[in-house]
């Protein structure tokens, strides 16, 4: 009994993932990665430390590399500890932009020279100070960029906002938590977290070491199907309004510090996007967006949204196939639609 049914479920595993090696190898596929045959070594951010203030930010002068499934990337930093190879403390007010936000501006899994600040570095000839840091939000980023952005003599900011994990709670808006309540939360917590995990290590494991998983995203892809759930009141479709108002008045106090020409821009993830699409929700009537409109045009600064350029036909490309981190096509993506903006002033 046992031989009818493993001999069949084998012989079909060989005969799939044959025909998905040479449909990788020919580039039938719409994704088409070849697979490590590794173990995915975990990145322990060794290049994240904490001043005596309590404050995040890169270790200076250090290098460290990440290797995951689908890249292999050295960080580097600089003489102030910005993801960066140029020295900060030579730079023209004239001259220089600031960068801050989170780890889209800091650029996981994406060689340095084709992360957004670079990129942009490039084409407007002006050199980009990046104070971008993973793991932080305008609060952090105001207290980080006083202290050590502040600093630096520029003429232009850019904050990126990312609606995803970007808005703040206060102190005294934290309710208490019964015993009975803690013990119901962290069942429920330990059971996100080991699916989380199991999905997580079945996904790696095939796509680290088989060509059939090419086939099933590939599939995923083309039939348009959305494994993304729960999703339907967070990021951009957010409605706390205490925690706006609590966020945004960092994020305002953050790009008023210095008089300097600034630029917002919001950044969706690959689950706004799917959101959007499959929904149509008009997020743009929601009291976040209202209220991040209202604080652009008070302070003149140039508000772009990045959802408003997205080519839904691409949305897989923008991201890592192995993060949810821009890949090198999303940050030129970033920098292009920035650039655009920028050109008009």
């Amino acid at each position: 009994m046992m031989k009818k049914f493993f001999i069949p479920l084998i012989i079909f595993l060989i005969l799939f993932e044959g025909i998905s090696i040479i449909f990788t190898k020919f580039e039938l596929f719409v994704f088409n990665e070849e697979p490590k045959y590794s173990f995915e070594e975990e990145f322990l951010h060794d290049w994240i430390e904490k001043d005596e203030d309590g404050i995040s930010w890169h270790k200076k002068n250090y290098k460290t590399r990440h290797i995951s499934r689908c890249f292999d990337v050295e960080y580097e930093t600089n003489n102030v500890g910005a993801r960066d190879y140029n020295d900060y403390f030579i730079n023209d007010s004239n001259n220089s932009i600031m960068l801050i936000g989170d780890s889209f501006a800091e650029g996981p899994g994406v060689e340095i020279d084709k992360i957004f600040s670079k990129l942009i570095e490039k084409k407007i000839g002006k050199q980009v100070l990046n104070f971008g840091n993973s793991g932080t939000e305008p609060k952090t980023q105001l207290t980080r960029y006083v202290k050590f952005g502040g600093k630096f003599n520029f003429d232009e900011l850019v904050y990126f906002f990312l609606p995803q994990n970007d808005y703040s709670t206060p102190k005294n808006n934290q309710k208490k938590i019964t015993n009975s309540e803690i013990s119901k939360n962290n069942k429920n917590f330990l059971t996100n977290i080991n699916l989380g995990k199991i999905k997580y290590k079945i996904v790696n494991y095939l796509a680290r070491y088989t060509y059939s998983y090419n086939f099933i995203r590939s599939a995923v892809y083309i039939l348009d199907i959305n494994l993304n759930y729960g999703y339907e009141n967070l990021s951009y479709f957010y409605k706390d309004k205490k925690n706006i108002d609590y966020t945004f008045k960092y994020l305002e106090n953050l790009i008023t510090y210095k008089n300097v020409n600034s630029y917002i821009v919001i950044i969706p993830t690959i689950y706004d996007i799917n959101r959007f699409q499959k929904k149509n929700v008009n997020y743009k009537n929601l009291y976040w967006y209202k209220k991040i409109v209202e604080v652009s045009k008070r302070n003149n600064s140039t508000l772009i949204d990045l959802m408003d350029f997205i080519n839904f036909k691409k949305k897989p490309f923008y991201f890592h196939s192995c993060d949810g981190h821009w890949s090198e096509f999303g940050n030129n993506f970033a920098a292009e639609v920035f650039l655009a903006h920028y050109r008009k002033n």
